[in-house]
């Protein structure tokens, strides 16, 4: 599988910055010291949700991120296909068959590839808003 810490990360950053409803910047530190993330680990994640235009940098004093979309446009997916490295989740069986154990002779690659649309699916499905309102 291909979700790392990094995604859970990216969520738990996200949240911080949700839970000012953009009424002002969360600075790194902050997000850092309250997630229990690596400030260095953090700043990289951070760049990476930039990139994905998921949150914008605030410069100056008192400066920091807020959210670049609605929290029910951000979803799990959304935050997975912009810090990991891939977006498949199971990666043995992607179009690049050089990857694959055992080429031309698998039935496993469209198995792979359902369980690969599920998982998209039920990410795509569950927003910013779904886990910061979550209640078990």
């Amino acid at each position: 599988m291909a979700v790392t810490r990094k995604t859970s990360y990216a969520l738990r950053a996200l949240c911080e910055i949700a839970a000012t409803q953009n009424r002002k910047p969360v600075n790194r530190k902050m997000i850092s010291a309250k997630q229990q993330i690596s400030s260095s680990y953090l700043e990289h994640i951070l760049i990476q949700l930039q990139k994905s235009a998921l949150i914008k940098s605030i410069r100056g004093p008192g400066g920091g991120f807020i959210l670049n979309k609605e929290l029910g446009e951000i979803t799990v997916w959304d935050v997975f296909t912009a810090v990991e490295k891939s977006n498949c989740v199971y990666e043995r069986c992607e179009e690049n068959e050089e990857r694959c154990d055992n080429p031309g002779n698998c039935n496993l690659k469209q198995v792979w590839d359902d369980i690969n649309a599920a998982l998209e699916k039920k990410m795509t499905s569950i927003t910013l808003k779904n886990i910061i309102t979550y209640e078990a």
